[in-house]
């Protein structure tokens, strides 16, 4: 967190992807998503001066910027508007990293509230059919998330991240909704993670799973003609 003093109190304000939970971060894009863009703000104020024109889309950003450093000191705006220019700068510069491209790094689990949650086998030997199930359901939740609706991002971790000793495959709704509601306490770096390797392994873990199906049905055929072949020569 970077401390900043603001008339004699010291605030703490995020400066990573670690240091923001999942619904601060989705608060924090219905705040951004309710700011209209240039072009909105240009098309708005065609009808006026190119100087007025030039000032109110100024006045509209600076209160804008208030609204991101009230929401992320926690101060009001009429705390804010007594702040010093300086201050409310450091602020804004503080959460530059939500303007940045988060850089995920690869993870097969993580640690939450003092559990340690595993992220789905690659090898898919244990799965079951609840695990096809789940996977369809994450598909389902990714074209969502696709056409951007971040908010399903906790339900598709609640779906395949496990404690050790749980095993794969569907879980009662109930029990899914519980952790989803959960993980939106999560940071956002994990968030991000854990969205990562699921976007980069769903259509494997799929085709290993339909393979492991395939092969296991096989095996069972051939082992019954055996047994049956054994029974007949007997």
């Amino acid at each position: 967190m970077n401390k900043i003093e603001i008339n004699d109190n010291v605030i703490e304000v995020p400066n990573s992807w670690l240091e923001i939970t999942f619904e601060q971060f989705i608060r924090f894009t219905k705040l951004v998503n309710g700011q209209k863009t240039e072009k909105e703000l240009m098309e708005e104020y065609e009808d006026l001066d190119d100087s007025i024109k030039s000032l109110q889309i100024s006045i509209d950003n600076v209160n804008f910027n208030t609204k991101v450093a009230c929401f992320w000191s926690g101060l009001t705006e009429e705390e804010i508007a007594m702040c010093e220019i300086e201050q409310v700068e450091q602020i804004i510069k503080s959460v530059d990293f939500l303007n940045e491209k988060y850089q995920p790094i690869a993870l097969d689990k993580f640690k939450f509230e003092g559990e340690t949650y595993y992220l789905p086998n690659k090898g898919m030997r244990e799965q079951n059919f609840g695990t096809y199930i789940e996977a369809e359901q994450v598909e389902l939740n990714n074209k969502r998330i696709e056409n951007g609706n971040l908010d399903f991002l906790p339900r598709q971790i609640a779906i395949l991240c496990k404690r050790e000793g749980e095993k794969p495959g569907l879980i009662d709704e109930a029990h899914i909704k519980e952790r989803e509601k959960l993980f939106n306490r999560l940071d956002m770096a994990t968030i991000w993670d854990v969205a990562f390797f699921l976007q980069q392994h769903e259509a494997r873990l799929m085709t290993l799973f339909l393979t492991y199906l395939q092969t296991e049905e096989t095996e069972k055929q051939q082992s019954q003609l055996k047994t049956q072949s054994q029974a007949t020569d007997g």
